[in-house]
This record gives structure tokens, sequence and C-alpha cells, in this order.
């Protein structure tokens, strides 16, 4: 069996994420980055300055988008500039325009300016071109990987690495999108919105993009969101603007019981990567190290299989339903998991409106764990959430990696030794044993 080494790295870009992996099997690099983004995008530059890596260790083999929301995923046209490449490209869901109109939703309901939804386009529209390029994921006769899921186009789906002790398993939920969507605006009055939101979809999912032209799209959305909504009968439009009647609509939608989702946060792609869960490979032990920034050295963990990662982007368990779905799904993972993302930053809205779910959550592994927050509580969001922190020190140590460079989190796993016992010692264990009648 293959032994492993696993430099993984949490870089401060302040509220977002830039997670980093490189592992090396059987002399064979495996690369991965999972989300790219920062409400600081100047973050972002800083460290990919501050790397100063070749152009043989850009190539990496999967860039793992957890959430559409920017500050998972608008640094990724800095990789591209940067020449960074990837293999394979896994996002939430696929980008057709059904979601892009429902992505669209969210951001104008969650008070997103022109500005800010031009260059969102912009960052989707990278996604949408890396997603189509990608050319396999990594598990190929003369790959590192096996896939152990039949549909390649899954989500949910499992590899692990051919003749080692390690695995990545992805989790996200199915999202009815296009459920949500199609009731929305059914509505009357949303007709002129949902005309001019499918011509803004086309803007990322079309062939050719004018940046001018989208520019004009994109203030005509604004300005029927403006507007008194038109009523069905060719009466005069009169009443609440549009933004607010679509506000309205989306929130009673999204009670219906069914699995229909207030926002994009609720459909992150999330990702453990670690040993195996099961199987004749399973039984290795690792030395694990970690530094926070400039501080002392987290304490180091030798000999132990509990050396695995777990991202979970920005999703929320408004219900113990949900938390349970999860639980079932990662109930290995969990326990072999000794570095775990605090969901969402460290947003407390997570967890349901009196949060009953913020103890469960965190309850889920009783084993010291360290949890790792993308945030800074400087910005408009506040994150983390006080108690958020206070409730997963609990359960291990909390570090926030914002965009101090000092907060950066740098774990490094290597396959601990095998001690191999000679000729003269088996012996005599053999000796022992038949002396003692077995």
């Amino acid at each position: 069996m293959h032994e492993i080494l696993v430099r993984r790295v949490q870089h401060p870009v302040g509220q977002g994420g830039f997670h980093m992996a490189d592992m090396r099997v059987a002399g064979k690099p495996f690369r991965y980055i999972y989300d790219c983004g920062s409400n600081n995008l100047d973050a972002i530059r800083a460290v990919l300055a501050g790397l100063h890596r070749s152009d043989d260790k850009k190539k990496f083999d999967w860039l793992v988008i957890s959430s559409f929301d920017m500050d998972h995923c608008n640094g990724v046209a800095l990789l591209v500039a940067e020449r960074y490449t990837f293999k394979r490209v896994f996002l939430p869901h696929r980008l057709d325009n059904e979601l892009l109109v429902w992505l669209l939703c969210c951001y104008v309901l969650d008070g997103r300016s022109q500005a800010e939804i031009t260059d969102a386009l912009a960052s989707l529209r990278v996604l949408r071109t890396l997603s189509d390029q990608s050319d396999g994921d990594g598990d190929g006769p003369d790959n590192l990987l096996e896939r152990f899921t039949p549909d390649p186009n899954a989500l949910n789906a499992t590899y692990h690495v051919k003749e080692a002790d390690w695995m990545f398993r992805f989790y996200s939920r199915e999202t009815n999108h296009a459920k949500l969507v199609n009731a929305l605006f059914d509505k009357v009055e949303f007709a002129e919105l949902r005309e001019i939101m499918e011509r803004v979809a086309k803007t990322v999912s079309g062939k050719t993009v004018n940046t001018r032209d989208t520019a004009k799209i994109l203030s005509k959305l604004f300005s029927i969101l403006g507007k008194p909504a038109q009523a069905g009968d060719g009466a005069a439009a009169s009443g609440p603007p549009v933004k607010k009647l679509l506000g309205i609509a989306y929130a009673t939608l999204s009670k219906d019981g069914g699995r229909v989702f207030v926002d994009y946060n609720e459909v992150s792609l999330c990702l453990y990567s670690g040993p195996r869960t099961s199987g004749q490979n399973a039984d290795s032990r690792f030395n694990v190290g970690c530094t926070i920034g400039h501080h002392a050295d987290y304490p180091a963990r030798d000999g132990t299989r509990r050396a695995g990662w777990l991202g979970l982007g920005d999703i929320g368990f408004r219900n113990q339903a949900l938390l349970d779905e999860l639980a079932l799904y990662y109930r290995s993972e969990l326990a072999l998991s000794c570095t775990k993302m605090v969901p969402h930053h460290g947003a407390q809205s997570n967890y349901g409106a009196d949060l009953p779910t913020l103890k469960p959550f965190f309850g889920l592994d009783d084993a010291r764990t360290l949890w790792v927050a993308a945030a800074h509580p400087l910005t408009r969001y506040r994150h983390p959430a006080g108690v958020v922190v206070i409730e997963s020190q609990k359960n291990g140590s909390f570090a926030m990696v914002s965009d101090d460079p000092g907060s950066r989190v740098e774990e490094t796993i290597r396959s601990a030794p095998v001690l191999a016992l000679s000729k003269a010692s088996v012996s005599y264990l053999i000796h022992l044993l038949l002396k003692a009648g077995y």
C-alpha cells in the first residue's frame, strides 16, 4: 500500500474561503482547491503573489466550488489570470438557465447592487467556461483515483486513491430550484421580470457575451424591480414595487415544506478528504502536524486515523431533519475528520430561528476537533457569531482565518511508519505462543 503525504492550507483571504491541498502518492501529485473567493479580492491577489508556484505546480486536478455566493468563487478569474489550470471543476449545480434565474432572484433579494451582480455574472461566466472544458476527474487507468459512483455527473460522488488509504467524498442536497422558478414566475405580475432575467442568464450561458449589452440588460432589470407590478387585466400598474412583491412570493414558496431552498447557501457542495472509511486498505495510521499562522504549533497527533478534513461550504440546518441527513451521509467521515470548516463562516442563521440545531451540529462528533472559520468580523456580516465560536470551543479548538497572514492554517499529514519485526523477533514471538499452548 502506498504512503501518503498531504499538505493542506487555509489561506488568509478574509470573509470568503481559499483552501489549497497538495497530495503526493507513489511519487505522483494530486492537487485541488476548495473555494477561492473573498469580499476583499486584494487579499487573494496577495496570497497568490506570495505562493511563488512554478507553472508545473499550478496544474491542479480539481477546482471545487462549494457555493455560488461570490465570497466562495469570485477569485477564480484571478487563478486563471495567474495560469492555474484544472482538469475537473465541481460545482454545486450545473449552470443552466433556470439555475441562473434562481441565482438572480437570490442576489436581488439579498440586496446586491448592479455592480455586484455584474461582477457575479463575470465570475459565473468563468466557472461555466472552466466546467465545460473539464477533461476528466482523475479516475482513468493511469490516474491516481478510482470513482465509486456510476454516474460521472452525480454530485454525491466518492473517489478512492488507488492502493492507498485515502478518499474523497462529496455531498450536496438535491435542489428543486426549477420548481421554485416555474411556480414563482407563473404569476402574471412577474412576466416582464422573468423575460429580462432570462436574458441576463443567457449572458452567462450563451456562446458570445457583449459587456455593453449586459450592462444595458442589468439596467433594465433594476428599472423593472423598482416599478409597481403590472396587473394581469391591463389595468395601470400601482402598489408595491416588483422587488418587494418578488420577496413576498419567494418567501411564501420557500415555506411549502418540500425541498425548496431559501437561498444558494443551502445547496452548498461539501467535501471530505481523508482516510478511507471502509475496505481492505482502511487500516493506516498518520502523523498530523498543524501550524496556525505565526503562533505556536497546534499539538501534533502521531499514529492516528483521525487525519481527515471536512469542507462544509455555507450549508445550513434549519431543522433537525436537514442535520440528520448530513450526519447519516457522513457518519464515518465525521469521526475521521480532525479538522472541519465551520459552515457559512460561522453565521448563526444556519441553525434556525431559535438555534435548535446549533448544539446538535457541534455534538455530531464528540472527539476534539479543530474548527476553522474563514471569516472577518469587521465586514457587514459580522461573521463569526459569538454563540457559534463558543459552541465550537466546547468540542475542541476554534481558529478564525481572516485576511491577516498570521491567521493562516497549515496542516501536514504523513503516513506513519510501520514498525517491521526482525526474523529473530518473529521467531521469539512464535516460541512464546507455542509455549502458551497456542
